[in-house]
């Protein structure tokens, strides 16, 4: 929030009353208060959710879908159609098993990977379909389906305002998916160009797409790295809450399997002149609970 100024002329002073004046002193007196109030209190009150998106919406069995044909493919008994609703400005999903219906979702905008692949590892041709709802912000969503003599949904990964890639990291033939977390998303004070969004890898493993924190460890940089990123990320913070890219650098260093030092580091770059490292610490850690391969760091003394 920008900084309020009262700004005030002798020459308007002069031309009202005493009691005029001691009004409009007492106004800006209260509104000054108010507003130091509101700025002391914005901390602790939750941040409004951010703007969201209509639903990706999947069609009743019997829906009558008609428009031009984008895709069309043949898996086995499966018909898959990619369909344009010109007149709603959305794409449509249609799938027929010999002949019936098992799915349709609508959404703002889709295209098909991986038709008639098998990205799971039971040797069954699957499907993937990336969907993004439309909106200011979100969503993203990429849906697995197994396409064999039973028709399923594998999983449905969400992917908030970010891209949900399937890539084969280790090298065993299957995809892993790497999405972006947002869980800093409207955090604190932070605009939503600054928000800071580690990386996650999933690998499906029993029936589902989990956490593949093994993939995602990354060996941890040496001493000099960190000291030449301290004073990087800390040059010019003199007061407030750090710049967005400081925060974020620990962030890259605890999804990288760096827990302990990342949080080390941050208590040790802070610039002991620059107040409130312990409430920010202590927010930063409750916002991490519950997110992927992420246990609470082990107690270290503040320097």
């Amino acid at each position: 929030m920008g900084r309020v100024r009262w700004v005030s002329t002798g020459c308007y002073f002069e031309r009202v009353s005493p009691r005029a004046r001691l009004a409009v002193a007492l106004a800006a007196v209260l509104g000054v208060a108010v507003l130091v109030t509101w700025r002391a209190r914005a901390r602790g009150m939750p941040r409004r959710a951010p703007p969201t998106a209509r639903a990706i919406r999947v069609l009743p069995p019997d829906s009558v879908i008609a428009g031009p044909v984008l895709e069309e493919h043949r898996v086995g008994a499966y018909t898959i159609r990619l369909v344009a609703d010109s007149a709603a400005r959305e794409r449509i999903v249609d799938i027929m098993q010999s002949g019936h219906r098992v799915f349709a979702a609508r959404a703002a905008d889709a295209r098909l990977e991986s038709v008639g692949k098998d990205i799971t590892g039971d040797r069954v041709p699957d499907l993937v379909i990336q969907a993004f709802s439309g909106g200011m912000h979100c969503c993203s969503q990429a849906t697995v389906l197994s396409l064999g003599p039973t028709f399923r949904v594998v999983s449905s990964i969400e992917g908030a305002d970010g891209d949900i890639e399937f890539d084969d990291l280790d090298g065993d033939g299957i995809p892993e998916v790497k999405v972006g977390d947002w869980r800093f998303a409207y955090w604190r004070e932070y605009a939503f160009v600054e928000t800071q969004v580690p990386e996650v890898i999933l690998r499906y493993q029993d029936g589902g797409y989990r956490p593949a924190c093994d993939l995602m460890k990354r060996p941890a940089p040496d001493r000099a790295v960190l000291e030449r990123k301290a004073r990087a990320l800390t040059d010019g913070w003199l007061n407030g809450d750090p710049p967005a890219e400081f925060w974020g650098y620990a962030l890259e260093l605890i999804y990288d399997g760096n827990a302990d030092l990342g949080w080390r580091w941050m208590e040790r770059a802070w610039p002991p002149s620059v107040p409130g490292k312990a409430e920010f610490l202590n927010d930063m850690r409750e916002r991490l609970q519950g997110s992927p391969c992420w246990t609470p760091p082990t107690p270290q003394p503040v320097s």
